[in-house]
């Protein structure tokens, strides 16, 4: 996910937003109510003990579209659909909330780069299958899986999506989405968060 503001915000760091946030009202997007943008947001704002307010849309188009259009001070969305207008300069990026940078921006910092080390949120896509699948066949997909996500040409398509392939398997796939399911579970909790 990106964070990028409009530039008549004046902000340029993720460190400009906090410091408005802490004296003006902002607003930011995002893709929707419980959206991975909106659940960033909330994790950034409990980290840098800000209030900003939260305007849904339906989808990362129309929100990326409101930050464009200054409808919106700031916007939490993903990465592929703000990067054109970064590049173009229609939105200033303040940060990529990965643990790594952008490939596509290697510009653009990280929140935990910016001082905010809890606010890293990744979007995980993970194949499962139900837990009577044979061995044999959860081997195959892996092996399946893991053979195309390492080709060249797939490694080329998942970085024009700003994507990594991790290679998490088995228990330890499992264990990453525990952990996040128990992570942001709190935040949801703390929250209310509903998505919509």
């Amino acid at each position: 996910l990106l964070v990028g503001a409009h530039p008549s915000t004046g902000f340029k760091t993720i460190k400009d937003l906090i410091a408005q946030g802490k004296g003006k009202g902002l607003n930011f997007s995002s893709a929707g109510s419980g959206s991975p943008g909106h659940l960033a947001a909330e994790i950034f704002m409990d980290a840098a003990g800000i209030t900003i307010q939260h305007v849904p849309y339906k989808g990362n188009t129309p929100a990326v579209t409101a930050v464009l259009a200054g409808e919106v001070d700031a916007g939490v969305l993903a990465t592929p659909g703000m990067l054109p207008h970064v590049k173009t300069g229609k939105i200033t990026a303040l940060a990529v909330t990965s643990r790594q940078r952008s490939r596509s921006a290697p510009e653009i910092p990280t929140v935990a780069e910016a001082g905010l080390k809890d606010l890293e949120l990744e979007v995980l896509y993970i194949a499962m299958v139900p837990a009577a699948t044979p061995e044999p066949v959860v081997q195959w997909l892996q092996k399946a899986f893991t053979d195309a996500l390492n080709r060249p040409d797939k490694q080329t398509q998942l970085a024009s999506m700003d994507l990594f392939y991790e290679g998490l398997i088995g228990v330890d796939a499992v264990k990453r989405l525990s952990d996040q399911s128990q992570r942001y579970g709190r935040v949801v909790k703390s929250t209310g968060m509903k998505v919509e």
